[in-house]
């Protein structure tokens, strides 16, 4: 190598200063300790002493070696692009930091991703579990509902289907009970007492000679009223056991009283009145009770306590 270009080399080398270099003479020249940059830029000092030592390749720095020399150029009044340029003429460190600030960054965002992930997936169950808690709640009501409806319609149409009666009035009532019948059995016994007084007074007009005859007339007579009487006694009693119903709509009902007798079943229109009568207490069920009105012994009956459109279940009196 000839003297000059030993001289242009030399040039060269004395031309190409080093970021940390450059950093070192400017802190050296506003008085300051590499201590009081540390502070200042709230970093380790050993970071420091590699930035100006232009040891850019060692651990500490090499991941934010590009940032901690625009702090520092910042801090000592440099500007970022002539530190920054005096870098990247250090070849064997600008691949190395550039690697791995990528891979810093790369990091950086699928941590961040992760976490977003995390979170979304974390709500996404907390939905489905309310949803599904939600939906097997509304599920097991409406299986109960359905279960108590069906078994309601399934007894409404056993007892519909069972043996269905005449509906039973007040007339129909009276010549059924035995006090009734033998007011009947008194009445066709009294036509019988004409005859009788007629033919005894013929008797007495033809001179018989037996005096018992003149007594026959009076004693069918004497075993009619007993049975007269005891049909008015009867009366009061039917009164005081009438039931009444009066429909303003359609409604299934059926009547027992306390025998076990079945008065009334199945459905009756609007418009349409009973009159029942039996042993109390009697056993009522209504299907639709806000359609009908009852009475008994002339008393009304408050049905205003059942509910509209349920099955009422009740005993009279």
């Amino acid at each position: 190598m000839t003297a000059e270009q030993q001289t242009q080399a030399s040039e060269e080398n004395v031309d190409k200063v080093q970021a940390g270099t450059l950093l070192k003479n400017k802190r050296e020249q506003l008085g300051l300790s590499q201590k009081q940059i540390a502070d200042r830029l709230r970093l380790r000092l050993s970071i420091i002493e590699n930035i100006e030592d232009n040891n850019f390749a060692s651990d500490q720095v090499a991941t934010f070696t590009r940032g901690y020399l625009r702090s520092y150029a910042k801090a000592v009044g440099l500007e970022e692009s002539e530190v920054l340029c005096a870098l990247d003429g250090c070849d064997e460190t600008k691949p190395e930091a550039q690697e791995m600030k990528s891979f810093s960054r790369k990091t950086k965002r699928e941590a961040h991703d992760s976490r977003i992930m995390t979170l979304t997936w974390g709500i996404f169950a907390v939905i489905i579990g309310i949803s599904s808690v939600w939906w097997w709640q509304n599920q097991e009501t409406s299986m109960v509902d359905l279960t108590s409806q069906t078994e309601q319609e399934l007894e409404l149409e056993q007892q519909a289907s069972s043996q269905e009666l005449d509906f039973t009035t007040l007339e129909d009532a009276q010549p059924q009970s035995p006090a009734s019948q033998q007011a009947e059995s008194g009445e066709v016994e009294a036509p019988d007492l004409e005859p009788q007084v007629a033919e005894t007074q013929t008797e007495i007009v033809a001179e018989v000679q037996q005096p018992e005859t003149e007594s026959q007339p009076q004693e069918p007579i004497a075993e009619a009223e007993p049975v007269v009487e005891e049909a008015q006694a009867v009366q009061p009693q039917a009164i005081a056991n009438l039931l009444k119903l009066s429909f303003s709509d359609d409604c299934w009902i059926q009547v027992k009283d306390s025998s076990g007798k079945t008065l009334s079943t199945g459905v009756k229109k609007a418009g349409q009145t009973l009159e029942l009568n039996g042993e109390m207490p009697y056993s009522v069920i209504l299907g639709a009770p806000e359609n009908v009105s009852m009475t008994l012994a002339s008393e009304p009956v408050d049905l205003s306590g059942y509910t509209s459109g349920k099955v009422a279940r009740f005993n009279l009196p």
